[in-house]
């Protein structure tokens, strides 16, 4: 069984192209292709008077994800409802005014063993013109700028919380402690994972280590009971916001200097988190976590 459901994220509408089909009316997907690996660009160095070459790093191209559909009814004006309803999800000039951005599909393969999700746009049209009684055929390809496949939903992750993590508590002196917390997260997809942290206060100085890796994320300052710190650790887009009840502030300055903005490796990582004094409203949750695979 192979599904591929299509969700236009303007008009939150969406089409389903069923390789299993049904006997009154269907869109059959007769043929999927471009859900393994999208093929990659190696970059490549030469020294002075060097023969060959160094290789230095592989980047996945973007994902071209080409299917072909039939369309199956019982009746001519069913059909023509369907090719209608095709042309209005996948259309490229739609607009999200949550993102500004045109055309935007969110795009799950289901099989027998699970669902994953990719975003993109249609890169040609739908040109339906195999027509047959009641049925008719087309192929339709998507882009993805993003080649990689994640899973079905997105779940945030608690490292401190009441119900999570592990308590290590380290009394350091009469007036002043430091409580830890520990909680292990397993990357079971095929590339590290850039984190986004949530920081939800009051805290003072807080920090998060990933201790599989040695490399940690310190902000130097308080935040306030009902304030919030997010760290985005995305390659090339990093930020660190604080948002109050007044306002959202950029605080990229109160970064610690030794502070690597790190990701999450494949397999298992253990992550730590602490601040200078322990508070016990405050809450530190990775949001939106979800693996990443090159192919399925």
């Amino acid at each position: 069984m192979q599904k591929l459901e299509v969700t236009n994220l303007a008009l939150n509408e969406t089409i389903v192209f069923d390789s299993v089909g049904n006997v009154e009316e269907d869109i059959l997907l007769s043929h999927i292709e471009g859900l393994g690996h999208p093929g990659s660009t190696s970059q490549k160095s030469q020294g002075v008077n060097q023969d060959g070459c160094n290789s230095e790093d592989s980047l996945l191209d973007p994902r071209v994800i080409k299917l072909q559909a039939t369309i199956r009814t019982q009746n001519r004006v069913k059909l023509y409802e369907l090719k209608r309803r095709i042309m209005r999800v996948i259309n490229p000039k739609t607009y999200n005014r949550n993102t500004g951005k045109r055309g935007e599909l969110l795009i799950r393969y289901i099989n027998d063993y699970k669902t994953y999700r990719i975003y993109g746009k249609v890169e040609d049209s739908a040109e339906f013109n195999e027509r047959k009684n009641n049925h008719d055929k087309a192929t339709i390809s998507f882009y993805c700028q993003d080649p990689y496949w994640l899973d079905e939903k997105g779940q945030d992750i608690d490292i401190k919380s009441v119900r999570e993590g592990l308590r290590f508590p380290l009394r350091l002196s009469t007036h002043f402690s430091k409580v830890i917390f520990y909680k292990e997260i397993e990357n079971i997809g095929d590339v590290e994972i850039p984190v986004q942290i949530e920081y939800v206060g009051p805290a003072t100085n807080p920090i998060v280590t990933n201790e599989t890796i040695g490399e940690f994320i310190k902000v130097n300052m308080e935040i306030g009971e009902k304030e919030k710190l997010v760290i985005d650790t995305k390659e090339g887009q990093e930020t660190v916001t604080l948002i109050t009840p007044q306002k959202t502030e950029d605080v990229y300055n109160k970064i610690d200097l030794n502070s690597t903005f790190f990701k999450l490796i494949v397999g298992k990582n253990l992550i730590r988190y602490s601040s200078d004094v322990e508070e016990a409203k405050d809450k530190v949750t990775i949001k939106d976590y979800a693996n990443k695979y090159t192919g399925v």
